[in-house]
């Protein structure tokens, strides 16, 4: 259902209040923080629909950080209209002034720091982002003008949709929605040629997403090389190309990092209870006998044997001096 509301929030809860309703509205996980003795205050016009969300704020002072929730996130792009904003993402540093945009992943550590503002922002699918431009991730953080070419037709785009919020279907918002993420990606273009991104410092951020993406998925026994491409956003030959070069190839990885984690397991104590196969299919593997030989060749020993001296290295009496 679509939702076109004007809300205010003030004083000590505000903060708290207001953070879980950019979750429900814009799919969103956002921290706010008062600078001490300032009264948190803002108004927000907001439009929630199933692919289009944007809002109109007017914020006091304050501090954004990420929620670092594991659930998914849309991605804010903020047109900044009145004030300055401090934003950091990546290593990255910028100061958004009136007239300029920026973007950012909420699901990674950020933070924003504004004085008095007012701003217009859509919450996009990041996933659509990333189709359409894989080098997204590399211009978060980044103030973006939007007076000429590209930039300045998507922030009309953006400002025009508060005009006709209310008139609006959720079949054509869906269509708008499509419609800004391509317009956007066509905006962020100018400023990715203009920075000239290094294809390796694109890379690099692809592999750092992927290798976060292998260790919060390693228990899912699905896990492939095509899965973890539609996760990402991302051609499974460009997912492969990313790591050619870099020693074990994707999928040797996963299973790395799979024998790491049961041998962690084997070895502790708190779960000597639970069996070897046990262990093995908790982290994604579907055959013991594989698994064994698998183990065996990385760490020079049966899991079975590998547990025997784990146990018994914790039973040995403490060496006399």
């Amino acid at each position: 259902m679509t939702i076109y509301q004007n809300i205010s929030f003030e004083g000590a809860p505000g903060p708290e209040v207001f953070s879980d309703a950019m979750h429900r509205l814009f799919a969103v996980d956002l921290a706010i923080e008062q600078p001490e003795a300032a009264s948190f205050k803002t108004q927000v016009s907001a439009y929630s629909g199933r692919k289009l969300r944007f809002a109109a704020l007017r914020f006091s002072p304050h501090f954004t950080r990420s929620q670092q929730f594991v659930r998914p996130t849309r991605w804010l792009v903020t047109l900044q209209r009145e004030g300055t904003a401090f934003v950091t993402q990546d290593g990255r540093s910028s100061a958004v002034h009136a007239g300029d945009m920026f973007l950012i992943d909420p699901s990674r550590p950020f933070s924003i720091r504004t004085d008095h503002i007012y701003t217009h922002s859509i919450y996009l699918e990041p996933d659509t982002l990333r189709r359409l431009m894989p080098e997204a991730d590399s211009l978060t953080a980044t103030a973006v003008p939007c007076q000429a070419g590209a930039a300045r037709l998507f922030a009309r785009f953006v400002d025009d949709l508060f005009g006709c919020a209310n008139g609006l279907d959720e079949q054509e918002a869906d269509h708008l929605a499509d419609a800004l993420a391509h317009t956007l990606g066509a905006a962020l273009q100018a400023t990715a040629r203009t920075q000239e991104a290094a294809p390796s410092r694109i890379r690099a951020v692809h592999r750092q997403r992927v290798m976060e993406h292998l260790r919060d998925n390693l228990r899912d026994s699905t896990l492939d090389a095509g899965a973890i491409a539609a996760s990402m956003g991302l051609s499974t030959r460009y997912l492969y190309d990313i790591f050619a070069g870099d020693g074990d190839p994707l999928m040797k990885r996963v299973w790395s990092l799979r024998l790491d984690q049961c041998r962690q397991d084997l070895a502790s104590q708190a779960l000597r209870s639970r069996s070897i196969g046990e262990i093995a299919y908790y982290w994604g593997f579907n055959d013991v006998a594989h698994f064994s030989r698998s183990f065996k060749q990385r760490f020079g020993m049966s899991p079975r044997d590998f547990r025997r001296q784990a146990e018994g290295a914790v039973l040995l009496p403490p060496a006399r001096s």
